[in-house]
């Protein structure tokens, strides 16, 4: 299922093929530098993909993850949708693959996003979690409108936010 599209992009479920592509990524130290992957497992990334064929977007659903693909279905990289019903915030976080990124895919898909849950959630903060010294990041969503919150040492990330309406 599509959930969103735009010029070059769709957002749609991940699927049991996406595991080579997953883990191709995701093994790619450039790629995981500001990640949190525990495991990057082939085993672990297919039980991953797993739990979250069936994430409904803008749900309620505390942990959602999606699959960014070209229109040919071609998997570029991830989304990642946090709903934190005690904080009243949803968190965003994206992951594109290094042979696609710098090519605006990710401010594409996350604009997207980030008008689609703030029509179906406007009483929600949007946030991002990001790590210090990830630049292009911290970039990015500022380019998004999201403004600095704070920078939270516990979990080593300034914290951007986009205020609910």
């Amino acid at each position: 299922m599509i959930f969103l599209r735009t010029d070059r992009l769709q957002l749609t479920n991940l699927r049991r093929g996406d595991g080579p592509a997953v883990h191709r990524y995701r093994s790619d130290p450039d790629c995981a530098r500001y990640q949190r992957w525990n495991d990057t497992t082939p085993e672990a990334i297919d039980a991953y993909i797993a739990r979250h064929t069936l994430d409904v977007f803008l749900s309620r659903a505390e942990e959602q993850h999606y699959a960014i693909r070209t229109p040919d279905g071609t998997l570029i990289g991830e989304l990642a949708y946090f709903d934190n019903p005690k904080d009243r915030c949803i968190t965003l976080g994206v992951t594109i693959a290094p042979a696609h990124q710098r090519q605006g895919y990710a401010y594409e898909i996350l604009a997207a996003v980030v008008h689609a849950t703030r029509a179906k959630h406007p009483a929600l903060d949007l946030v991002a979690l990001i790590d210090r010294e990830n630049e292009p990041s911290l970039r990015l969503f500022q380019k998004l409108g999201f403004t600095e919150e704070c920078y939270a040492d516990s979990i080593g990330s300034y914290v951007y936010v986009i205020p609910a309406q």
